[in-house]
């Protein structure tokens, strides 16, 4: 190249989006879309903050619906004679009420079909990503 010929790549050229470019900027674009939703996921509060009382007297099998004292609709299933269960009782996937199934033994959302392990909430088919929240409970 001689010092009088003009530089081969015009400055208009440098600066439009070529196929490289467009794809770097896309991946970069979908990363931080994906890294938000990751840290949008783990900050969520897995238990609510509501402590609530159940009766002593429900029958094994049987399940109790109520609201909390802050409104929140609540499911509460006594499973055996020593244990007793309350969760949320919103679907994690679209806010469904879900309902007990005394015979299948789990929770279920009927707007979706969604399947729910009946001592922890965790999912166990359908299609919301995380299980049923758990609330603090007292047998009274």
């Amino acid at each position: 190249m001689k010092p009088d010929e003009p530089f081969p790549i015009a400055a208009a050229e440098e600066l439009a989006l070529d196929r490289r470019r467009f794809l770097c900027a896309a991946g970069a674009a979908t990363a931080l879309v994906l890294a938000g939703e990751w840290a949008a996921h783990r900050s969520r509060p897995a238990v609510p903050a509501e402590h609530v009382v159940v009766p002593n007297t429900l029958p094994v099998g049987e399940a109790v619906a109520f609201d909390t004292p802050a409104g929140v609709q609540a499911l509460a299933v006594r499973l055996d004679a020593d244990t007793i269960v309350a969760f949320d009782r919103r679907c994690p996937h679209l806010g469904c009420p879900v309902v007990w199934s005394a015979a299948r033994g789990r929770f279920e959302c009927p707007c979706h079909h969604a399947v729910f392990e009946a001592r922890t909430g965790r999912v166990v088919a359908g299609p919301p990503r995380r299980g049923l929240a758990p609330l603090a409970m007292e047998v009274a």
